[in-house]
This record gives C-alpha cells, sequence and structure tokens, in this order.
C-alpha cells in the first residue's frame, strides 16, 4: 500500500496511507487534507487511484500544483518519490524526504591535488586503470574482471524502459549497491532557465537525514561545465574547498562527482559523498562512478526521448481536437441570400489560428459579415478569437448600433487580454433588400470593393484595432453596391505571403485578380485565388494564417 508522507511549511510531518479511492487537498474543512495556507485553495489539488497505481491532479487552483517542480496543467501519474507542492506544502509520495540540497560556493580550480580526469578519458580507454600506484598484475587484472563485472550487471538492469522517475530512482539505487555512500544525488539539467535540478537524494545513513546536502558549486562547474570526473580524498584538506564552509562544517572525507554524458551532451551530474564511511572512495571508484554514469546517461537520454514523444503525441491529439473546434466555430456555409452571393476560406498557418470570419443573420433584411486577425498565431491566438466571437454573438443583434458594439468588443478586448494582443476586425452590414453597405473597420486591412464599371474602393480603417486602446470610438460608413460589384475581405496572411525571391503577393496582385475574374461567382474566387497565391509561393511555408471572403452582388 503506498504512503503518503506530508510536510507542511509550519506544524509537524505526517503520513497518510493511500488506502482509499481518492485524497483531496485544500482549505475547507471537508477535505481530506486541509491546509492552513494562504496559498492553498479551498479544493486545491486531488490525488486519486488508477488501474495501475495513482495520479494526482490540479482542481483549478489559483496558484497551481506542481509535480516535481513543473506546474500541473493536466492529472499526471505518479511514481515513487515524486514530490508534489501544494502552496508552502510539500507531498512526497511512497517514500520521505530525505535531506535538502543547497548549491553553494563559488570557486576556480587552482591545483591539481586530488584526482581530477576529464571524463572522456576513463569512457574512451576503460581498460586503463588510472591508478597513481603501481598494482600487481594480478591484482590489476582481478579489479578489471570486478569493473566489467559490475558494469555488465549494471547494463543488464537498465534494459528495460522505466517512466524517467522511476528510472532515475533506480539508477542511483543500483550505485549505491556497487558503490557504497553516505549521501548521493542526480541532478538533471532542466526546467526553466536551464539549471541543475536535484531529481534524486540518497541519504543512506538515518544520521544524516536532517542535514543538508551543501553542493560546492565549484565541484559542480567542473564535472558539468568542464567535463571532468571530479575525486577529493578528504576534501576538507584539499585547497581548492578550504575554507568553503559547505565542505568544512559538513565534515566531508571524500567527494565524487561525475558528467552525465550521452557521448553528445552533459545532461546532469552524479554526486556522491562519505561523511560517517571513514574510507574515502578511491580513483578506482572515480573511474566506476564515470563509466556507470555515462551507461545510465544514454539510458535517461532515451527515456526523456521517450517522454518527449509522448508529450509531442499528446500535444497534437489537443492541438487536433483544438483545431476541429475552432473549424466548428466558423459557419459550415454562407448565409442564404438572394442580394449577395458569398463565399468564405480559411486556412490556419499551424492547426490552430487567430484569424476569425463569420456571418450574422442580424434581421430579416440584414447580414453582417465579419473578419477578424489576433497578433500572433496557435493556440494563444485561437482562445482570444473563440473569446472574441462569443463576445461579437452577444452583442450583435436587431437593435445594436454597429459603432457602440464594436466600442464594447474593443473595451472586452481590452480588459481581457494581455497589452500587446490585439485584433484587426472588419464588420460589415449587407442589406438585402437595396443592396446597401455600412461598415466599420477596426484597424484591419483594407477590403476592395471593385465596382462592375472598374472604379476601386478600398475601405479604409474607421478606428483602432480592438484592444489597443479601452475608450476607442468607432465611425460607421456607408456604399452603395451596384449589380457586378465585387468586395473581397482579407487578412494579411495573403497579401503578405511572399514567394521564394522574397517579395510580396501584394494588393496589386490582389486587385489584378479580382479583375480578371470579377464575373465569376464568390466560391470559384475564393478557390481560384487561393490557387493563385499557392503557385506564387510555390514551396515557401506560410508565415501566417489565411482567410478570404468574397462577396458579389447579384
Amino acid at each position: 500500500m503506498a504512503t503518503l508522507f506530508i510536510y507542511p511549511k509550519q506544524g509537524e510531518s505526517s503520513t497518510l496511507l493511500l488506502d482509499q479511492e481518492s485524497v483531496s487537498i485544500g482549505r475547507s474543512a471537508d477535505n481530506t487534507i486541509v491546509l492552513t495556507d494562504p496559498f492553498c485553495s479551498s479544493h486545491h489539488a486531488l490525488i486519486f487511484r488508477t488501474p495501475t497505481g495513482f495520479a494526482v491532479r490540479d482542481n483549478g487552483s489559483k496558484n497551481g500544483t506542481y509535480l516535481n517542480g513543473r506546474r500541473l496543467s493536466e492529472p499526471a501519474d505518479l511514481a515513487r518519490g515524486d514530490e508534489i507542492a501544494v502552496g508552502s506544502a510539500r507531498f512526497l509520495f511512497d517514500r520521505p524526504i530525505t535531506a535538502a540540497v543547497e548549491v553553494t560556493d563559488h570557486f576556480t580550480a587552482t591545483t591539481n591535488i586530488n584526482t581530477v580526469i576529464p571524463s572522456r578519458d576513463i569512457i574512451s580507454r576503460p581498460a586503463t586503470g588510472i591508478r597513481k600506484t603501481a598494482q600487481p598484475e594480478t591484482e590489476a587484472l582481478r579489479s578489471e574482471r570486478q569493473l566489467f563485472a559490475v558494469l555488465n550487471e549494471v547494463s543488464s538492469a537498465l534494459l528495460l524502459h522505466k517512466p524517467l522517475q522511476e528510472l532515475l530512482e533506480h539508477i542511483l539505487d543500483l550505485l549505491g549497491q556497487h558503490l557504497p555512500m553516505d549521501r548521493g544525488v542526480l541532478l538533471l539539467h532542466e526546467g526553466e532557465g536551464r539549471k541543475l535540478i536535484p531529481r534524486v537524494i540518497r541519504v543512506n545513513d538515518p544520521q544524516l537525514l536532517n542535514r543538508t546536502i551543501n553542493l560546492s558549486r565549484g565541484i559542480l562547474d567542473m564535472a558539468f561545465g568542464e567535463q571532468l570526473s571530479v575525486l577529493t580524498s578528504d576534501a576538507s584538506l584539499d585547497p581548492r574547498f578550504r575554507m568553503r564552509d559547505s565542505i568544512i562544517d559538513a565534515g566531508i572525507h571524500s567527494v565524487m562527482c561525475v558528467p552525465l554524458w550521452t557521448n553528445k551532451d552533459i545532461i546532469g551530474v552524479i554526486y556522491a559523498d562519505r561523511i560517517i564511511r571513514r574510507e574515502p572512495f578511491t580513483d578506482d571508484d572515480l573511474r566506476l562512478l564515470t563509466l556507470l554514469a555515462n551507461l545510465a546517461a544514454v539510458k535517461i537520454e532515451n527515456a526523456l526521448l521517450v517522454e518527449q514523444a509522448l508529450e509531442k503525441e499528446r500535444m497534437e491529439r489537443e492541438l487536433l481536437l483544438a483545431a476541429k473546434i475552432q473549424a466548428d466555430f466558423l459557419p459550415k456555409k454562407p448565409p442564404p441570400c438572394d442580394t449577395f452571393d458569398i463565399a468564405a476560406k480559411n486556412i490556419p498557418c499551424h492547426e490552430v489560428g487567430g484569424d476569425y470570419y463569420d456571418f450574422l443573420s442580424i434581421d430579416s433584411g440584414r447580414t453582417g459579415v465579419v473578419i477578424a486577425d489576433v497578433s500572433g498565431k496557435g493556440v494563444g491566438a485561437s482562445l482570444l478569437m473563440a473569446s472574441l466571437r462569443a463576445a461579437l454573438h452577444s452583442e450583435a443583434g436587431p437593435g445594436h448600433a454597429p459603432p457602440a458594439m464594436v466600442a464594447k468588443l474593443n473595451a472586452f478586448v481590452h480588459k481581457s487580454s494581455a497589452s500587446n494582443d490585439f485584433i484587426s476586425f472588419f464588420y460589415a452590414e449587407l442589406d438585402r433588400e437595396n443592396g446597401g453597405l455600412g461598415y466599420v473597420n477596426a484597424g484591419h486591412n483594407p477590403p476592395l470593393l471593385l465596382g462592375s464599371d472598374g472604379e476601386v474602393r478600398w475601405l479604409e480603417g474607421t478606428g483602432l484595432c480592438l484592444g489597443m486602446l479601452g475608450g476607442s470610438a468607432y465611425e460607421f460608413r456607408t456604399e452603395a453596391t451596384r449589380p457586378g460589384d465585387l468586395i473581397v475581405l482579407y487578412t494579411d496572411g495573403i497579401t503578405e505571403s511572399r514567394n521564394p525571391e522574397g517579395e510580396e503577393y501584394g494588393l496589386d496582385r490582389l486587385l489584378a485578380f479580382a479583375r480578371a475574374n470579377a464575373g465569376a461567382s464568390a466560391e470559384a474566387i475564393c478557390q481560384c485565388l487561393l490557387q493563385d497565391l499557392a503557385a506564387f509561393t510555390g514551396p515557401v511555408e506560410p508565415a501566417d494564417d489565411r482567410t478570404l471572403v468574397v462577396v458579389r452582388r447579384l
């Protein structure tokens, strides 16, 4: 049965046997674990049983739930030794807390009193001893056989795939079996800012459980930054570490630190020390630890690649779902209209995008046409687009005044988005009875109005983009249309697309295409314009979403 080890910031630590289906954590009195913590939400997180073990999820808390230093965005399976942070409280799954790890000291090595060897030399010449004193040949051969026996045993033990955290725990346990140590730490280079993060800590003597493990920054820099395997037979006597509190106060008699080298990159380090054990580490120990760390690094890299592949697969599934949801937001077909022929196309640059078009039935005589472009691309832009759509549908109606409606949308976007987020927005109303056109252009690319007589008008801006300034006002303008007139609404993903020579498609090509195809149906113009654009850009990948709306007066 798994156990949860509970470490509040204030008060005594405790344990909870996980013999129930779920454990709730939060400030509210109805939780299984009640935390009196101002940074904790009323029902902050839930630990629950799964078919294969236990998992944890965040319940939409304000300050988030963290698993091994990463904020949870979805439920995550728990492995032995995982650390959950809720507010200022820490929870360890099925393993008690061992010791805190702190990185201290700033020094530069100036002498070579103890063993400091490039890890590559040890790994590339595994059958060559690194002893400083001569040994009889028989003893050397016996040592080599033992070394390769250990390497073979550890290699076999690491064959089966394990989840990353479970693998890291297993690696340090194996090292402790073959290389007795009082304390060991495995650190990976990861997280925000790419730092060495302790992922597994082992304290093998109860006397040391409450003592902080002070890792010398200098030793870490030598192992990680310079790819050196470092050994101090008595750290307190090494002149490089003399007068360093992290070494002297801890009473450390021997330290080893080696890089986790994958034969391409260094992904972390392994640190081991002896305090209670008076016998120092030897050069042979350093050699063994370096070779084992190299084996472990390759296995860790493979586990990381598997996790990344799984995460990529999960994100791709979510993006496909998001793309489907976004496609459902767009109209399935143009509205029925005897006066105007309408068609539209949207091609996201990524799976989801920030371009938007829509058709609104205002009343029995008017149809609304919308095209918009959210700053940025991807998921963030698509979420802002979805919010805009919801706000638009709540505001548009028979009694609305377009300038006031757009001003409300502007206030909404300004209030609910970041300061650098904005939306170019064009709203038009088509009068199905007399063919009139009224519009508000909030900073959008001016649509083209091409008259049946060849006259060209660009429907210029009547106000700022949505979200730029909270109190912006907007002007409503009108244009008369005649049978055969053509209106082309577009986003800058159309006109700013480039060919291999770096030349933009541009407004001139857009106008020339419209003139040449003005007699075609709106659907044909949409299709053929996008084909013309594809022929122009050739192999160049689109850098922005592309949206096109064509309205033709019948």
